[in-house]
C-alpha cells in the first residue's frame, strides 16, 4: 500500500490494493496500508490521535464506497470508546464498527428538532421572480425609459424632487381653495366638524342651559366637511326616555325643525342643504323653544323623535357664495395615480417607501381624514397644516426604523420585471390602510378595541372573532415563509417579548391599555419582513394603518386613565336612589300639578370614594336643579317641578363629583301628560 494523504480532519481513503484506512489525525494524514494495527494501538496507548486502520474492504467498488461512507459518517462522535481501544484485550481489527442504538435515536431527535425549529437546510431565501405571463419586460419599461432620459444620479435626484413638489401642490392647493376663508352675507363662515352641536350633552350647558344662550332670534353660517352622514355615536345618549347609540345624532327634522343638541352637519345633510359627498355651507336659524320634534329618514340620515319641548331649536337653510365643496375624491384619484407612477418608475425601495409614506400622510392629514376641529374658516388651513406637520416629523423617524429593520427586506432587490406587481401590491395596501375611515371602519363594526365598547356595540364580538381568525390564518402563512428562511425563532422571540410587555401593561393599576391603530400596525409589521407578494400587500396595508392612526389622532398613549378615554360615556359610579315621587294637584280655578322628588341617604363610604359633593336633575335633558351637600343633606333635599304645559316630561338624576362634573345618570322616568308616573327599569326602590 502506497502512502496516500487526505488533508481533512476525518476521512476515508483507499489505496490501489483496495485497503481503506479511517483516520482521526490532528494533521489529517491517512496512514498507508502497510501500517499494522499494532502501530495504531501503540499510538492510542500513548494517548495520541494517530491513525487507526479499521478494516480491510473487498475490491468491489460499490461495497467500498458504501462502507467508506458509513465509516466516515459521525466518526468523531460515534467511534469506539478510547478505553476499549487502549485495552490489551481489545481486538480492533476483528470488531465491527457499530453505532449505539440510543445515540442513533438521540441524533435523529436532535436533527428533527433542528429541522422543525430552524427550518430546512439549506434555508430558502424568499425572492419575487417575474412571471412570464405578466409581461416582465413591459413592467420594467418605465424604469428603462427613465434610465435613458436621466442616466446620471443627480438627474434622477432632481427629477424626484420635482415629482415631490408636484405631488405636494396637488394636495395643498385644492385644500387652500376648498377649506380657505369663506364670507357669506358679510359674515365669516365657521368650519364645523361632523359631530359639532350647538348644545352640549347632559348638563354641559349648565343650569337652565344658560351657558348655551342665545336660544333664538339669531343665525350662524357654517361649513361642513364631506362624509358626515355615516358618523355615529360611540357612547349611549338619552333622548327623553330613549337611549340611542351607534347611529346618527339628529333629533327631529320631520317638519324641518331640529332639536338644539343635534349634530349640525348631520342635520344639514338630513335637510339637503349640504351633501355627504362634498360637504358644503349652510345657515342655522335659531327658533327658541319648540314642542314635539318629529323624526324622518332623508338623504341617508335617520333622525330620532322627541315628543316633548326643548328650549333650543333651529332650521337649516342654504347659503350662497360658499365656494367650492370638498374635493377629496378628486384629489384621491390624482394622489393614487402619482403614487403608482412613483413606484413603477424607481428601483429603489427607499424612494418607494418614504415617497409613498409622505404622500399618503399628507393626503390623510389634510384631505381624506383630517382632525375634527371647530374654527373660523379663515384659520382652518393653518390649523390643519400645523397639526399635520407636528405629527409627520416623529412619524418619519419611526418609519426610518421600520424601513431599516423590516421594509428593506421586502422592497429592496425586487426584479425590475415585477416592478408593477410590487407597486400595485404595496401601494394598493398603503392606500387601503390609509383610508381606513372609508374601508375597514365602514366594513367592520368595531369602533374601539376596548372591552366595554366590544360588549355594547352590535356585531362587534362576532366581527372581532372573524378578524382574529383571518389574522391567524395570514400569520400562519407568514410564519411558514419565515420557517423556510430559517428566521422563525427570531420572529417568535420578538412576539414573546411583545406579549410579555403587553401583559405587564394590562395589569398596571388605574390605567387602561389602548391598542391604537398605529400600535397594532407596529406590532404586526415584523411579520412582513420578507420578500413575497403577500408580504408586499400586508406591509403596505399596515403602514397605511399607521398613517391613518397618527395623521388623524396623533400618538395617543397606549396607557390612559379611564376618564381620558371615557368621553361622554359612563363612569361606573353610584346613582341616586329616588324615593317614589309625590304628585300634588291644586284646584285654584286652573288645575295646577306639581311633582316632588326626594332621595335616600347616601352611604358615606361611597360619597368619600367617589368624592360626591351634590346632586343634579335633568328635565327633558336640560339641567333644572343642582343642590350641594354642604348646604343640605341629600335625604333632606326636595326637588319640586310644576307642570307648565300639557306634555310628557322626562326626569334623570346624577350625583355631582369633584370639580362640579356630573357622574352617571339614572334611566329616565316619565311624568305623562295625563298625570301618571312611570319610573322605568331600575329607576328607584319602593
Amino acid at each position: 500500500m502506497s502512502g496516500n494523504t487526505l488533508t481533512r480532519n476525518t476521512g476515508v481513503a483507499a489505496d490501489e490494493d483496495g485497503d481503506v484506512v479511517f483516520s482521526n489525525n490532528d494533521n489529517g494524514r491517512i496512514g498507508s496500508g502497510s501500517s499494522s494495527s499494532s502501530s495504531s494501538s501503540d499510538g492510542l496507548r500513548k494517548g495520541g490521535k494517530s491513525g487507526v486502520e479499521v478494516r480491510h474492504l473487498e475490491d468491489d467498488d460499490d461495497n467500498s464506497n458504501e462502507e467508506a461512507q458509513l465509516l466516515h459518517s459521525d466518526s468523531e462522535d460515534d467511534g469506539l470508546e478510547l478505553d476499549e481501544l487502549t485495552s490489551p484485550d481489545s481486538d480492533v481489527e476483528n470488531r465491527p464498527f457499530r453505532k449505539s442504538k440510543s445515540r442513533q435515536q438521540g441524533r435523529k431527535r436532535h436533527r428533527y428538532c433542528d429541522w422543525l425549529w430552524g427550518g430546512p437546510a439549506p434555508s430558502k431565501t424568499q425572492r419575487i421572480e417575474p412571471r412570464a405571463w405578466l409581461l416582465p419586460r413591459l413592467q420594467a419599461g418605465l424604469v428603462d425609459v427613465l434610465d435613458c432620459l436621466f442616466p446620471q444620479k443627480w438627474q434622477k435626484g432632481m427629477l424626484l424632487v420635482g415629482f415631490g413638489i408636484v405631488w405636494m401642490l396637488t394636495v395643498v392647493v385644492p385644500v387652500v381653495l376648498t377649506k380657505g376663508k369663506v364670507v357669506a352675507d358679510g359674515q365669516e363662515v365657521k368650519h364645523l366638524g361632523c359631530v359639532s352641536p350647538l348644545w352640549g350633552g347632559n348638563a354641559e350647558c349648565g343650569l337652565d342651559g344658560r351657558l348655551c344662550e342665545p336660544f333664538g332670534n339669531t343665525s350662524v353660517a357654517f361649513r361642513c366637511p364631506a362624509d358626515c352622514a355615516g358618523v355615529k355615536l360611540l357612547n349611549p345618549r338619552w333622548v327623553g326616555n330613549q337611549q340611542i347609540n351607534y347611529r346618527a345624532y339628529v333629533i327631529g327634522g320631520g317638519e324641518g325643525v331640529y332639536r338644539g343638541d343635534s349634530f349640525v352637519c348631520q342635520a344639514g345633510v338630513h335637510a339637503g342643504v349640504v351633501t355627504d359627498k362634498k360637504g358644503g355651507c349652510g345657515r342655522v336659524k335659531l327658533k327658541g323653544e319648540y314642542y314635539r320634534f318629529e323624526n324622518s329618514t332623508q338623504n341617508g340620515v335617520e333622525s330620532v323623535r322627541f315628543g316633548s319641548y326643548f328650549p333650543m331649536s333651529y332650521e337649516v337653510e342654504k347659503v350662497e357664495g360658499c365656494g367650492r365643496g370638498d374635493a377629496r375624491w378628486g384629489q384621491l384619484i390624482v394622489s393614487v395615480g402619482l403614487s403608482l407612477l412613483l413606484g413603477a418608475g424607481t428601483r429603489s425601495g427607499k424612494v418607494m417607501f418614504f415617497g409613498g409614506f409622505t404622500g399618503v400622510f399628507l393626503h390623510v392629514g389634510l384631505v381624506s381624514d383630517p382632525p375634527d376641529i371647530e374654527v373660523m374658516s379663515g384659520r382652518l388651513v393653518q390649523e390643519l397644516v400645523g397639526i399635520m406637520v407636528g405629527r409627520l416629523l416623529p412619524a418619519v423617524f419611526v418609519m426610518v426604523v421600520v424601513y431599516w429593520a423590516i421594509g428593506r427586506r421586502t422592497l429592496e432587490g425586487v426584479d425590475e420585471g415585477a416592478n408593477w406587481e410590487k407597486t400595485l401590491l404595496w401601494m394598493g395596501g398603503l392606500w387601503l390602510g390609509g383610508l381606513t375611515n372609508n374601508t375597514f371602519e365602514a366594513w367592520i363594526p368595531i369602533s374601539r378595541l376596548e372591552g366595554h365598547d366590544l360588549r355594547q356595540q352590535p356585531g362587534a364580538v362576532v366581527a372581532l372573532v372573524v378578524v382574529v381568525g383571518v389574522l391567524f390564518a395570514l400569520g400562519t402563512l407568514q410564519a411558514w415563509h419565515f420557517w423556510q428562511e430559517g428566521r422563525l425563532p427570531k420572529l417568535l422571540a420578538f412576539y414573546a417579548g411583545a406579549i410579555a410587555v403587553i401583559a405587564t401593561l394590562v395589569v398596571m393599576p388605574g390605567l387602561e391599555l389602548r391598542l391604537h391603530h398605529y400600535v397594532l400596525a407596529l406590532l404586526l409589521l415584523p411579520g412582513t419582513a420578507m420578500q413575497t407578494r403577500p408580504s408586499l400587500l400586508f406591509q403596505g396595508l399596515l403602514v397605511g394603518l399607521f398613517i391613518n392612526g397618527v395623521a388623524r389622532w396623533g400618538f395617543d398613549s397606549v396607557l390612559q386613565t379611564y376618564d381620558s378615554i371615557r368621553g361622554d360615556g359612563q363612569y361606573g359610579s353610584v346613582v341616586p336612589e329616588v324615593v317614589a315621587p309625590f304628585i300634588e294637584t291644586l284646584e285654584m280655578g286652573v288645575k295646577q300639578e306639581t311633582i316632588h322628588f326626594k332621595w335616600s341617604a347616601l352611604d358615606d363610604v361611597a360619597r368619600l370614594r367617589e368624592k360626591i359633593e351634590g346632586i343634579s336633575v335633568l328635565v327633558n335633558d336640560v339641567e333644572r336643579f343642582r343642590g350641594w351637600f354642604t348646604e343640605t343633606k341629600l335625604e333632606d333635599m326636595v326637588f319640586s317641578w310644576p307642570r307648565f304645559r300639557k306634555a310628557d316630561e322626562y326626569f334623570r338624576f346624577s350625583f355631582v363629583g369633584e370639580g362640579g362634573n356630573t357622574l352617571d345618570w339614572t334611566e329616565a322616568g316619565t311624568w305623562f301628560a295625563n298625570g301618571t308616573w312611570s319610573k322605568g327599569v331600575g329607576f328607584y326602590k319602593v
